[in-house]
């Protein structure tokens, strides 16, 4: 049998072009920290321009006790001992008393790439309860800007998919889908068991959605999960909880703000939304040695190319 080698300067040129091609947003808030509270800064004062795919971040509802940025990120490590790729600091929702929520507007590639029919869209996101009574927290892309309640309220009637904690018996608090169809309020499926249950701090967790974005008249589909393992793409059938909708091409593309919500106690970072799993987890594994000193070599082999 016939074989043929690729030339080494080949393989850097295609490592090159395929790092992180399908990763359209990534917030690490890597922003000045603005806690303590009451010291006139917040997430969403103007200081903060948007990680990769997103602009600048405004908040609604602002008072003494605002959406920060923390002091410091949030870590994540997998039951096979696979860690998440971080940096920066983490948001953080500091005081529970009042109600917030920080929205930024997606650019047009971002927002096209995310939401083509026949695609695939992956979120994923650490999240920490602080306590109390637990979580009343929304994420997602909408069409129109969160007010800050406890129902993860739009300004006005609008679209959009997001990943939902809110209550649903007592202090428990049970991870859901939401879809705004037209509307300020969400519909929701939420999980058989709850995941927060206070009042204690829960642990760091890396939640995820995925959204198979069908044709019109083919029902979109959308899935919850709590992620434990960086390598492995999780089964739609072990979704935590899972709808159904029905937008059109530009219902879709009309979902150009990104919203978080939290009127509890928390901490959120690392926001990845990526067309593919692995780039939603932000590639997986660290490289191994070898694989680093190949990419090494590859840029090597091209700089010399370009003399």
């Amino acid at each position: 049998m016939k074989t043929t080698k690729t030339p080494l300067a080949a393989l850097a040129t295609a490592l090159v072009g395929s790092a992180s091609a399908t990763l359209f947003i990534h917030e690490p808030f890597d922003y000045a920290p603005t806690n303590p509270v009451n010291n006139g800064a917040f997430l969403g004062d103007g200081n903060q321009a948007g990680g990769p795919g997103l602009g600048a971040w405004t908040q609604a509802n602002t008072n003494t006790n605002d959406i920060d940025v923390a002091d410091g990120g949030l870590t994540f490590t997998d039951g096979g001992g696979n860690s998440l790729p971080v940096s920066g600091n983490s948001l953080e929702r500091p005081v529970r008393q009042g109600q917030a929520a920080v929205s930024s507007p997606i650019n047009v590639a971002a927002t096209n790439g995310l939401t083509a029919d026949n695609s695939t869209m992956w979120m994923t996101f650490l999240y920490q309860d602080r306590g109390f009574s637990g979580p009343d927290f929304g994420i997602g892309l909408q069409s129109e800007n969160m007010i800050g309640n406890d129902n993860q309220t739009l300004a006005a009637p609008g679209f959009g998919v997001g990943f939902s904690i809110n209550s649903t018996s007592g202090p428990a608090r049970n991870i859901g889908t939401s879809i705004y169809n037209n509307s300020t309020e969400f519909t929701r499926i939420t999980e058989a068991t709850a995941t927060f249950d206070g009042p204690g701090s829960s642990d760091v967790l890396l939640l995820g959605m995925k959204v198979n974005w069908n044709p019109s008249g083919t029902p979109d589909e959308i899935f919850v999960f709590n992620i434990t393992d960086l390598t492995t793409e999780p089964l739609e059938s072990a979704a935590l909880a899972s709808d159904t909708f029905d937008f059109d091409l530009a219902t879709q593309n009309s979902l150009d703000v990104f919203n978080i919500s939290e009127t509890q106690v928390a901490n959120v970072d690392e926001v990845r939304v990526a067309t593919t799993f692995d780039d939603a987890v932000g590639g997986g594994t660290i490289p191994e040695p070898s694989s680093l000193a190949l990419l090494g070599l590859s840029s090597l082999l091209l700089a010399r190319r370009r003399r």
